[in-house]
């Protein structure tokens, strides 16, 4: 079979864009197409081979042929708007007006129509409403009489071949029309008479069937059951007088069925009207009146004239039990005239009856008894069995997955294209899945059918790729994992790709894929930058602790997102400098320094209180002792007790009886003011000097040892080197016997018999004042390690004015106290950590 240049499997139509196939009919395919003026149209294609020779072929496109004027006659046909051959005589093909949406859909959307029929009307609604199928009844059956009038029978009337064409309901599949008589057999089981198809009166029976799946919500095997709900239903009392109708249309002998179509017309004329049925319909209503008393009607004409007035009974049991019983084909007012099984008659005149048993979901089945005179029959039990159905499931392309469920169960599950057979009769859901779609719709299978679903997944191809590895990506919000991806088949139409790196913004990407060429994807995640300048320059950049450059400067092949620097300068104020960084941008980062108010690293220092400091390693320390005066500012701004001595001071001696616990109070409280009076910055503070920073400002070499304990004594040097006495001028020592008896070294004089003003001898190498002599001064740890704990044994350096023992003025000397002693021997030294 020829086919177009878009779809290989599609058949060459001139005039014509063949889409896709929708249905398989009778002899051939049915297919979506568009025409020239983009109008949608149905094109079925009649293929030579499903034929067993040319001749039948042939006389289907005859049959056809003759249909075509027919077509546009009546309303309720399919308009065939065209018929013709192929050029190879391999198929012919009829262009017709397109079927509704099922889903009523204004615009066609060629990858997910349906047509609209009678049977997916049934999926969605299980039944309709008795005027409804009237009015359809009352189209179709004006269609056939046009039809049958030309000597044509339609031969396969089925819920799938009546669609929807504008909400009007039309005879399809005509591929099966055919003059009244011919020999060949189509049809469908269950609409098929007893006689067989190919006559006027075998169309009635079949059309009878479809109204009566559509009017009951049952499965045409189960006629002559009526409605479970009947009793509660709005329309009953139209259904019942609809249901009389059926009765005679679908009777299995042609002699109580409709002679015409146009009899079962003038009926339903007459139900849509409220009139009386016709003549014939109501000769059968005082039988169903004269034995309405009884659960079973229409035993007359089974048994002799000598047996009319001899009855018997029966007893119908079945397996499982449930099933209603129709006795000889008998009409029913509603289910509660229905007998269930087991059931049991009596009354029944002799002779041979039928018993038709009915129950959902289990094939129906006849029991032919034969009733004697005053005898109960006993038929076997009859074991009933359940019913099947097959689908036929294909997808294209083919080898997709399948799923059928019932409920909550999974049924079966495959890949595409798969026969199931064995289905119980019944709603299913039928899912296929190809890469990220998912198709669902309903699935139901009916007795003894093989049910066809045809599902296409138009399909193109797509490559992802990204120039940095690792970034992810996601297609209509499904992730699909890191890139790249070489190749993947996708629905066609628009689909939207999102790609995700690291801190980057997401980017996204609308895409329109379709079968005709592949579509490529690539996406680039650029890295941003920062250029850094300072006033002055020369600045050093810091990051996370480290310095990293210095300005001015050009950081690349950044991060997008939040940046934060620190700016370093000597002699001036940090400066903390951010902004954001942008794919593909430079930002620019300015930053102007201010003169630094604080003490700085390296530089000498004057406070608020005039005491001064000078550098040593990375701290200030105080080149005197703490003051008099320094003290008293302290006290008098906490309300704190002043020391008093018992001998005389001036303002610039170094303060005595303090302990450990007071000098650090000092501290804590000198911190605090400079840091409200802005002269320090946030992480500056005063404190006391700890051991081994004390012994650095005496300038002793390195002494050894983790603790003061441990480096007590290791040195034998003094502050002034190794002669004995001091030289004149060393320091402020014992040089005369003091008032508590303590022994004066011998040949010194220094002229102060207690403290001295600070700064009274020459500093040492650093600048530092009393170093030696004047106040022991006290460290910041304690003598065996550590910093707090007030019961910890203190550490005090330097010696003092009443200090006249050679051990105890050499420069690597531990006097260890109490911390919480004070003595007029007693002062301290500050010392300022200008950096965080």
């Amino acid at each position: 079979m020829p086919s177009t240049a878009d779809n290989p499997k599609a058949p060459h139509v001139p005039n014509h864009e063949m889409v896709r196939s929708i249905g398989r009919g009778s002899y051939g395919e049915i297919w979506l197409a568009r025409s020239l003026t983009g109008t949608w149209r149905a094109v079925k294609i009649v293929d030579r081979r499903t034929f067993e020779s040319d001749k039948a072929f042939q006389r289907e496109f005859e049959g056809m042929a003759k249909f075509e004027p027919i077509s546009r006659e009546d309303m309720g046909f399919v308009d065939i708007l065209h018929v013709g051959r192929d050029e190879a005589g391999d198929f012919f093909y009829y262009v017709m007006e397109l079927a509704d949406d099922h889903l009523g859909e204004a615009c066609i959307d060629p990858a997910s129509y349906v047509p609209k029929t009678i049977k997916t009307e049934l999926s969605r609604r299980s039944r309709l409403l008795a005027d409804e199928c009237i009015t359809i009844g009352l189209s179709l059956t004006n269609a056939l009489a046009v039809l049958h009038r030309q000597g044509l029978v339609h031969r396969d009337i089925k819920p799938a071949n009546i669609i929807f064409v504008g909400g009007v309901p039309k005879i399809a599949d005509i591929g099966l029309v055919a003059a009244s008589g011919q020999d060949s057999y189509v049809g469908t089981e269950g609409y098929v008479p007893p006689e067989g198809p190919g006559s006027p009166q075998a169309d009635i029976y079949s059309l009878g069937k479809v109204l009566y799946e559509l009017a009951m919500g049952k499965d045409r095997m189960d006629f002559p059951a009526v409605n479970t709900d009947i009793d509660e239903l709005p329309d009953k009392s139209t259904l019942l007088r609809l249901n009389e109708v059926l009765l005679r249309a679908c009777a299995n002998n042609c002699g109580d069925r409709y002679k015409t179509v146009e009899e079962m017309h003038e009926d339903l004329i007459h139900l849509r009207d409220g009139e009386p049925l016709s003549e014939h319909v109501r000769r059968r209503r005082p039988l169903i009146a004269a034995l309405a008393g009884l659960l079973v009607l229409g035993t007359a004409g089974f048994y002799s004239a000598q047996h009319h007035n001899a009855y018997g009974g029966v007893l119908i049991e079945t397996e499982p039990s449930g099933a209603w019983v129709v006795l000889d084909n008998a009409g029913v007012k509603s289910p509660a005239d229905m007998p269930v099984s087991p059931a049991e008659f009596s009354k029944l005149p002799v002779g041979k009856h039928t018993a038709h048993i009915v129950r959902g979901g289990f094939e129906p089945e006849d029991v032919v008894f034969e009733i004697k005179e005053g005898e109960q029959a006993h038929p076997p039990v009859l074991h009933l069995h359940e019913s099947h159905g097959t689908v036929q499931i294909n997808s294209q392309p083919s080898g997709v997955d399948f799923e059928i469920k019932r409920g909550d169960t999974i049924v079966k599950t495959g890949k595409t294209p798969a026969t199931v057979p064995n289905l119980l009769l019944g709603d299913y859901v039928l899912s296929l899945k190809m890469d990220t779609r998912v198709h669902v719709e309903p699935l139901k299978i009916t007795r003894d059918e093989i049910t066809t679903k045809d599902v296409e997944f138009p399909s193109g191809s797509i490559s992802i790729s990204c120039m940095q590895a690792g970034a992810l990506v996601s297609l209509d919000g499904q992730p699909l994992g890191p890139l790249p991806i070489e190749t993947m088949m996708v629905a066609e139409g628009e689909h939207e790709i999102v790609a995700t790196y690291r801190g980057w913004p997401e980017q996204h990407r609308v895409i329109n894929a379709d079968h005709t060429a592949p579509v490529e994807v690539n996406f680039d995640f650029p890295t941003g930058s920062v250029k850094i300048t300072s006033a002055p320059s020369g600045a050093s950049v810091w990051q996370n602790g480290k310095e990293i450059d210095r300005t001015p400067c050009l950081l690349e092949s950044l991060d997008p997102g939040p940046v934060k620097y620190e700016l370093r300068f000597a002699g001036f104020k940090n400066l903390e400098v951010g902004g954001t960084v942008e794919p593909g941008k430079q930002q620019f980062l300015e930053a102007r320094f201010a003169k630094r108010l604080g003490p700085r690293q390296g530089e000498p220092w004057e406070n608020t209180l005039g005491m001064k400091f000078v550098p040593v390693g990375d701290l200030l320390v105080s080149v005197w002792p703490a003051r008099v005066q320094d003290y008293e500012a302290f006290c008098t701004a906490t309300s704190r007790q002043r020391p008093t001595p018992d001998f005389a001071q001036d303002p610039t001696h170094p303060v005595v009886k303090v302990s450990w616990e007071d000098a650090t109070a000092f501290c804590d409280w000198l911190t605090k003011k400079e840091l409200a009076a802005g002269r320090l910055e946030s992480g500056q503070s005063y404190r006391l000097p700890t051991d081994k920073e004390w012994s650095a400002a005496a300038g002793m070499s390195d002494e050894g040892g983790n603790t003061p304990e441990e480096r007590d004594g290791k040195l034998k040097d003094f502050p002034w080197g190794k002669q004995w006495p001091p030289p004149p001028g060393a320091g402020n020592f014992a040089d005369f016997p003091s008032k508590r008896g303590a022994p004066a070294i011998a040949g010194y004089h220094d002229g102060f018999p207690q403290t001295s003003p600070v700064g009274s001898f020459p500093p040492n190498h650093l600048g530092l004042f009393d170093m030696s002599g004047n106040v022991w001064q006290w460290c910041l740890d304690s003598y065996k390690g550590g910093s707090t704990g007030a019961r910890d044994w203190g550490v005090l350096r330097g010696g003092s004015w009443g200090t006249a023992s050679p051990g105890e003025l050499r420069s690597s000397y531990r006097n260890v106290v109490e911390r919480a002693e004070r003595d007029v021997i007693y002062g301290f030294r500050c010392v300022l950590v200008p950096e965080k």
